[in-house]
């Protein structure tokens, strides 16, 4: 009788959830069989979410979730990359990078020299690769040429691959590609002149009369070098990164995002995001991460991922930064 009494509990409370999760995130679905099919995923996301925090409070994990506008998607809607492939990183792309002769700081965050433009959203588009390059050029610019610039993601989701469709999975070699286009191309468009329409892929419509930027090339990090990454954010300039999320990842919201076995899956380098800082939190290590999910992400469309911990989730295996 107390078992059954639990369990109608529990699902009064999980329907209150759904309820006030639409009303909050404004959710509109099509018809009852989407919005059936939207109310199980929730569902099981939740349950998620519940496990990961007791945890969290547990004082076993160090970061803590919650539902946000996501909590409705499957992790092949967010993340989208192919299982078959693997990321040659014996294949060196790019340039060397400067050798590092003035002093690298304990902590910074490029937010506060007012060099990193507002977060977006990429929505449904699997164009978070564009996202993150832009994400790293502007403040290279910034920093560099003393300019404050609004880039066209736009332009490359267009134009650096005429196959790129929204819906496709993510190609690792994609952050390269884009680094190269710009370089090739002798430039990317303002924004302002190329604006961003997100979900949707367009002719290439690049004019050379209204670049807002170029670049003399690009460099990597050594595979790994958390250390070297951290030379080159905090005396070059925020780097762009291509990670391994996962359901948990998607509803961050505060902490330092750890994961033990998060390179174990077949699914490894799904993401692509920028690193505009590092730092500590009550004693860990954390890289700030810069989303393209909008305000509704994390922490104002921010991440703190785990620093110095055996380059959790790839985040310094396929790191590049432009040279300006």
């Amino acid at each position: 009788m107390k078992l059954c009494l639990l369990i109608f509990v529990q699902t009064v409370f999980a329907v209150e959830e759904w309820n006030s999760f639409k009303v909050t995130y404004h959710k509109v679905y099509q018809n009852p069989d989407e919005e059936n099919f939207r109310q199980n995923v929730f569902l099981e996301n939740l349950k998620l979410i519940k496990a990961q925090n007791e945890k969290y409070e547990q004082g076993l994990s160090s970061f803590s979730v919650g539902v946000n506008r996501f909590t409705d998607l499957s992790k092949q809607e967010l993340f989208s990359s192919k299982p078959s492939a693997h990321f040659d990183s014996s294949v060196k792309i790019g340039s060397s990078g400067p050798s590092f002769t003035q002093d690298v700081p304990d902590s910074i965050d490029w937010r506060d020299f007012g060099v990193i433009s507002r977060v977006y959203d990429q929505l449904l588009c699997q164009s978070c690769w564009a996202f993150a390059v832009v994400g790293a050029i502007e403040p290279h610019v910034a920093i560099h040429e003393q300019r404050n610039v609004s880039l066209s993601e736009q332009n490359l989701i267009d134009c650096v691959d005429s196959n790129f469709a929204c819906d496709d999975y993510l190609d690792r070699e994609i952050v390269d590609k884009t680094y190269q286009y710009i370089i090739n191309n002798n430039g990317i468009d303002t924004l302002e002149s190329y604006p961003n329409i997100y979900y949707s892929v367009g002719s290439c419509n690049f004019s050379a009369e209204n670049v807002g930027a170029r670049i003399l090339g690009y460099a990597n990090v050594t595979e790994g070098d958390e250390e070297e990454l951290k030379s080159v954010v905090g005396t070059l300039g925020p780097v762009t990164v291509v990670i391994t999320t996962d359901m948990a990842w998607s509803v961050y919201q505060d902490g330092v995002y750890y994961k033990e076995n998060c390179m174990n899956t077949t699914e490894i380098f799904n993401h692509a995001a920028v690193i505009v800082g590092y730092g500590n939190d009550n004693g860990e290590d954390y890289w700030l991460v810069k989303n393209s999910w909008g305000f509704w992400f994390g922490d104002g469309g921010y991440i703190k991922m785990a620093r110095n911990r055996e380059n959790n989730c790839g985040i310094a295996s396929i790191a590049r930064y432009p040279l300006i």
